[in-house]
């Protein structure tokens, strides 16, 4: 074959299929092919027309629907690009590596992927990155703490990768749908117009995005290493812990606004929180833990900040058009794990909240100890039963000076 056109046992091996799959795909109009052979393009169209076979789409269908002129493979064929399989199984790769085949197992499974067989080829991509594994394993690093890894990782980038497809069907095929395309015209316009421009950037994105952020915390992590070796030589004591603070936000009112307004008009109140509250958190030194729908958990390293920034949030709602919120806050020790923050401290400043009416900020007592006011006051609102908290609860309210 040509340098630049592949066989039918070519195209069979890099798509991991049969030839005689290859040549029913080319009888039903799938596949193109001329004297030379094929394109290297129709290795990412047989691949995709495999994975459509497996979600229950057969290529008898597609093939109707592509002489109907109702479907086109060519804005398909980039979900093909992907690398070729390895002449690695997984149990071999295990072996390679040095850990069991079960161990194996769990940590692509942790990562979010199906569970591999043992006979199955490794891509090449994956036994790169999989290599690594031993660096943690020689390290003492025991097989719980490296899945814990797996998954916070996987999770993540998870949900990056399934925000990211939604998103490019919402919001950058819209235009070209309003324009009369049809369903699939507009596909394939959006990914000709801007997907295959901005080819890799979203990837240099999130590694960028991953560098930047991760400079932040390793940076901390390494400040805390120099505090302790200052303490051990005797040159610096090392400055008593402080307490760190806690806060749930609600709208209030939100689930009527579901029900009467709709869907939509609930999930562009919660996009418009979601932009507001990551302003206020990086305004008072604070972090986004999570959204929850209508709310948003927050965390400061200071209670001081966690108050202002809780003010600021209720008088902001308002003029952004959205509901009013309602808050609580607490100070003390959390549990961090997973990217998330857990403990009794969290559980009460969740119930606090929920005590809380439309544009008030309630704070635990723990909140009024330790904080000096700035800008603002406590006003002592007595003492509450909340549930799943044993003895009662002595609540405040924060309220801005003059207010």
């Amino acid at each position: 074959m040509g340098r630049d056109r592949l066989s039918e046992a070519e195209v069979a091996e890099r798509v991991g299929t049969t030839v005689d799959r290859i040549r029913e795909l080319v009888r039903l109009g799938v596949l193109e092919r001329d004297d030379a052979g094929f394109a290297r393009h129709e290795v990412m169209r047989a691949r995709v027309v495999d994975d459509l076979d497996r979600k229950g789409m057969d290529a008898n269908a597609l093939a109707e629907a592509i002489a109907a002129g109702e479907l086109s493979l060519g804005y398909l064929e980039s979900a093909g690009r992907r690398h070729p399989p390895s002449d690695t199984t997984f149990a071999q790769l295990a072996e390679q590596i040095g850990i069991s085949l079960e161990t194996l197992e769990r940590i692509f499974v942790a990562f979010g992927f199906p569970r591999p067989a043992a006979d199955e080829l490794v891509r090449e991509e994956d036994a790169r990155a999989l290599t690594t594994l031993p660096l943690l394993f020689g390290a003492g690093v025991g097989e719980g703490e490296v899945l814990q890894l797996a998954r916070v990782w996987g999770e993540g980038v998870r949900k990056i990768a399934q925000f990211q497809t939604h998103y490019f069907h919402a919001t950058v095929e819209e235009p070209f749908r309003m324009r009369g395309l049809g369903d699939n015209e507009a596909f394939e316009a959006a990914l000709r117009e801007v997907g295959m421009r901005a080819g890799r950037s979203g990837e240099n994105l999130l590694t960028w995005l991953f560098r930047r952020h991760g400079e932040t915390f390793v940076t901390e992590h390494q400040f805390a290493h120099v505090e302790t070796a200052l303490e051990r030589a005797g040159v610096r004591q090392r400055p008593p812990k402080t307490v760190e603070a806690v806060a749930f936000a609600d709208l209030t009112g939100y689930t009527s606004l579901t029900e009467t307004a709709g869907d939509e008009v609930a999930a562009s109140v919660s996009l418009a929180l979601a932009s507001l509250v990551s302003e206020v958190a990086s305004n008072h030194r604070g972090q986004v833990v999570k959204m929850l729908g209508d709310g948003v958990h927050f965390h400061f390293p200071d209670p001081g900040d966690a108050v202002a920034a809780s003010l600021d949030l209720v008088a902001s709602v308002g003029p952004r058009g959205l509901p009013p919120a309602h808050i609580g806050v607490n100070a003390g020790r959390m549990i961090f794990d997973e990217g998330d923050y857990f403990g009794r401290t969290v559980n009460l400043a969740a119930r606090i909240a929920g005590q809380a009416g439309p544009d008030q900020v309630f704070v635990g007592e723990p909140v009024v100890e330790v904080v000096r006011p700035e800008g603002f006051r406590f006003v002592d609102a007595g003492e509450f039963s909340l549930k799943g908290i044993a003895d009662p609860v002595r609540i405040f309210e924060a309220v801005r000076s003059g207010g």
